[in-house]
């Protein structure tokens, strides 16, 4: 998620889901564990979605419709590999990269509506849960098919529950529930 403009057409996709992303993204340490693994090949959408349940109590299955990892790869990483196919050193590529960017970012903003559409009706554990244990659970099931965590990814996975849990319960300066 590169930038936070928000400026789109079409159905209303400010959504809880969308909310809470931009919030944990506005995070310079979320950020950061969320584009390393993106970079060994997990999916930022997937592991915003099974933050965000976790931020609701709810545990994430991992599942999702083919249409939504369809639209991924087809769209929201085509998007993103063509955007960092450039050379960045090439001023004169500078327009089309913060264009590039600008469409990944509503790429990934149709893909998080369409993923709130499918888990919208999870519902929350039937008990108060730890949003820590709850979050390493649903990140857990957001790996890439036939991956798991190792010794790389499993701190990162930690440090990110943390940092779903802050801010799922709301900061001083954030209460929960409002976002970006």
């Amino acid at each position: 998620m590169p930038e936070t403009d928000t400026r789109h057409n079409g159905p209303d996709t400010d959504t809880p889901l969308w909310q809470f992303a931009l919030a944990l993204w506005q995070q310079d340490a979320a950020r950061d564990l969320l584009l390393c693994l993106q970079e060994q090949g997990w999916s930022v959408t997937r592991l915003l979605c099974a933050a965000w349940l976790a931020s609701q109590g709810a545990a994430w299955s991992g599942n999702e419709p083919q249409a939504i990892q369809q639209w991924r790869r087809n769209v929201t990483e085509s998007i993103r590999s063509l955007k960092k196919s450039l050379d960045k050193s090439d001023s004169l590529l500078t327009p089309l990269r913060e264009s590039l960017a600008r469409s990944e970012l509503e790429a990934e903003r149709v893909e998080l509506y369409r993923a709130w559409l499918a888990i919208r009706e999870t519902e929350p554990a039937d008990s108060p849960v730890d949003v820590d244990r709850m979050a390493e659970y649903n990140l857990r099931q957001a790996a890439p098919a036939n991956t798991s965590s190792n010794d790389t990814t499993e701190p990162m996975i930690r440090h990110l529950a943390q940092l779903i849990s802050a801010t799922s319960h709301g900061t001083p300066d954030q209460p929960r529930g409002q976002g970006a």
